[in-house]
This record gives structure tokens, sequence and C-alpha cells, in this order.
């Protein structure tokens, strides 16, 4: 027969005490790690649409394709660092990057390989974007 003394059943509760302020403090942890991600990409398309909006001002004349293209390389560059984030998995959250997925695809596809000609898209400035849209791809 085994006989457990005061001294034991304090310690088995102090053990319960700490198991439970550990999970919790992971809970926590999680949780702050998740809504430093979310204002990270926050301000990050916060940039995007201002400079969406930027580029819309801008009038269509040829006269005003430097204007224009500074824009784009601005808007690339935004994307170049949200997707460094995302490829060294400072951004991590699974239902955070689905939602950016078709932003991302179409940034690509649709402004990305129109607007940068064949030399820029080789040069070593957009290979984050790059890397990040393929992987959005696979």
């Amino acid at each position: 027969m085994v006989v457990i003394t005061t001294a034991e059943y304090v310690q088995i509760i102090a053990a319960g005490i700490y198991a439970t302020a550990l999970f919790y403090t992971i809970v926590t942890f999680r949780r702050s790690k998740r809504l430093d991600q979310l204002a990270l990409s926050d301000r990050i398309f916060a940039e995007l649409r201002e400079l969406d909006k930027q580029l819309a001002k801008i009038p269509t004349e040829s006269q005003y394709d430097s204007t224009r293209n500074q824009m784009y390389h601005r808007i690339f560059g935004t994307l170049d660092y949200l997707s460094f984030n995302v490829n060294r998995k400072i951004i991590d959250d699974k239902i955070l990057l689905d939602y950016m997925k078709p932003f991302i695809i179409s940034y690509y596809e649709d402004a990305f390989l129109i607007h940068t000609s064949v030399e820029e898209r080789d040069s070593p400035y957009y290979q984050e974007f790059k890397k990040f849209y393929l992987k959005l791809k696979r």
C-alpha cells in the first residue's frame, strides 16, 4: 500500500499548475504569432492598396510611362518584401496564405509579366516574388 503525504499532494498540485501555465503560455504564444503575421501582412496589403490608388491616378498617355513604371516597381518591391516574409516563414499562417494566393497570382500574371522586361524578371531584384509565385502555382 502506498501512502501519499501532504508534501507529495502539494507537489502534484504544483506540477498540475505548472503544466496548465505552460499550456496557456503556448496557446498565447501561438495567438501572438498569428496576430503579428496578420499585422505585418495587413501593413503590406495597405501599402499595395495605396500604390494601386496612386497608379490609377496616373494618366494613360505615353508621356507618363516613366511615372507609371516607377509605380509598378514600387508595387513589385512591396510584393517582393511580402514574398520574402512568406519564403522565410515569418508569415506562415495557412489560412492567411490561402487568402493571399489569388491576389499574388493576379499581381504576378496580370502586372509583373506585362510591365517588366525579360531582363528585369531575370534580375536578382524580384527573385523572392518569383519563388513565392511558383510555390503558389504548385
